[in-house]
């Protein structure tokens, strides 16, 4: 795989957000979501046309895509504590999935619409059934996780980390096996590594990383192999997204005139 085509889309609503806290792209490729400024926005791929906001009462700075008309956020409660909501683009009524006192971050939702991730307060990576509403820890201990995100055959789990050594370390990569509870780090180095984003096939983990420099969007063979560089440029690039097919990333970067949004090819 090769990054190649590097276009800059027409920008439409998406044009002077200053403030981006996530950045989306639906499974079916019809539709864009972001965050900004704590409210939910929707338009339709790959330029933002049609901005609507959703949810608009709630306060979030994180939601995701969760099959083709679903999406997945979490929220403080007006009464104390956080909640995990499951939410459709039609903006009917959310549905409350978990509550904790602890923040609730993070939340991404398997493939087939199963099951739930998401980072309790810093430290505990959590798994919901959204079946059963059953929900378990998958890793522990006082480390902190974020930007959780299912293989495509939703039987393991990519996520960051940072895990110290005699009191020193950085953001690295971590695989998570559902099956046999194997914790697998996949980066190790002194560089900030962040929010992994499996293509499609599972073969390939987009991440951001600032092994380059600036945090640039990045490419890891999952199987082996050296993570390659998508971006290579002065600005902040982040929330990388795969389309439905694997044949590109969409990710954002953040230029002078606000957070722009970008397409780059791939094979």
């Amino acid at each position: 795989m090769r990054a190649v085509l590097v276009f800059l889309l027409s920008l439409g609503g998406w044009a002077q957000v200053w403030d981006l806290t996530a950045m989306d792209w639906s499974w079916d490729g019809v539709h864009m979501l972001m965050v900004s400024q704590g409210q939910l926005y929707v338009g339709l791929a790959p330029e933002g046309r049609a901005l609507r906001l959703l949810y608009v009462g709630f306060r979030l700075e994180w939601a995701r895509f969760a099959g083709k008309d679903h999406l997945v956020f979490s929220a403080p409660l007006a009464e104390g504590g956080w909640g995990l909501w499951w939410g459709t683009l039609a903006e009917d009524s959310p549905a409350l999935l978990y509550t904790s006192s602890a923040p609730l971050r993070w939340p991404t939702a398997s493939w087939d619409g199963t099951q739930v991730a998401f980072v309790e307060d810093w430290d505990r990576l959590m798994v919901l059934d959204v079946r059963t509403g059953a929900v378990e820890l998958a890793v522990g201990g006082a480390w902190p996780k974020a930007t959780p995100e299912f293989t495509p055959q939703g039987l393991g789990l990519l996520f960051a980390g940072l895990l110290l050594h005699e009191g020193e370390g950085s953001w690295d990569l971590f695989y998570y096996d559902l099956r046999t509870r194997d914790l697998i780090q996949l980066t190790v180095d002194p560089y900030f590594d962040w929010c992994p984003r499996i293509s499609p096939d599972g073969l390939w983990v987009a991440f951001v990383s600032n092994r380059g420099g600036a945090p640039d969007i990045w490419v890891l063979p999952l199987g082996a192999g050296e993570p390659f560089p998508v971006t290579a440029d002065p600005w902040e690039d982040a929330f990388p997204a795969w389309s439905p097919d694997g044949s590109a990333l969409s990710y954002a970067s953040r230029r002078p005139q606000g957070w722009v949004f970008l397409v780059v090819g791939a094979y």
